[in-house]
This record gives structure tokens, C-alpha cells and sequence, in this order.
């Protein structure tokens, strides 16, 4: 898959890298929309690392981890990813736990759960 690290500047690299892979609590979301908010340019200067900074999903369950009950592949789904963690929204697949994922029904656009305007 693609996926966008942010560093200071701000600057960007797009770079190849495996699809993640959930751990227990934690679905994998095929992001169709990724929000963009300035935390998300200014966290790689503030502690001076280069990550995928991007923590609005909106997208498609890809894979499930153990323990995670309310999702299946396939479901249409909203989340935040973990701030700080990898495998953020900036990519082509991203990691987000159960408890920060919901459901969004099938007349919502993404683009309307992912915190941008439409």
C-alpha cells in the first residue's frame, strides 16, 4: 500500500508499506476519506518525528482483530486512529480501535463522517 509520512516543515514522503494487520480490539479500514486537521502538520515538529500523522477514517472494514465484536468485513465504518501510533489515516489501509470506530449508514457519504466538509 501507499502511505504519506509527515515531517517537520512540513514536508512529505510517500513510501511503500504493508497493509497493516490489527491487533486484538483493533479493525483495519480500507480508508476511503482522510481528514486533515493542523494538529496533523504541526505534531511531527512539535516532537520532532516523521509519522503518518492522519487520525480521521472513513472507510470500508478490511480485517477484524481478535475480541472485536461490533464489526465485520465489509461494514461501513468512521474512526480515529490512535494519535502517535502507526498506521495512521494517511494511507491506503489504516489501524483504529473498536471503541473509537462506528458504523455510518449507507445514505452518509464518507466524506461527511471524516470531520471534512463536503
Amino acid at each position: 500500500m501507499k502511505e504519506v509520512l509527515v515531517s517537520e516543515g512540513p514536508k512529505v514522503r510517500i513510501h511503500d508499506a504493508p497493509i497493516p494487520r490489527p491487533g486484538a480490539g483493533q479493525v483495519v479500514i480500507k480508508v476511503i476519506v482522510s481528514g486533515s486537521n493542523p494538529k496533523d502538520w504541526k505534531v511531527p515538529m512539535w516532537f520532532d518525528r516523521t509519522l503518518n500523522s492522519g487520525d480521521d477514517i472513513a472507510g470500508i472494514v478490511h480485517e477484524v482483530g481478535k475480541e472485536v465484536f461490533e464489526f465485520k468485513v465489509g461494514d461501513r465504518v468512521a474512526a480515529f486512529h490512535e494519535m502517535m501510533e502507526p498506521n495512521g489515516s494517511y494511507a491506503e489501509y489504516a489501524v483504529a480501535w473498536q471503541y473509537t470506530t462506528f458504523h455510518i449508514p449507507e445514505e452518509t457519504t464518507y466524506e461527511g463522517e471524516s470531520g471534512e466538509m463536503e
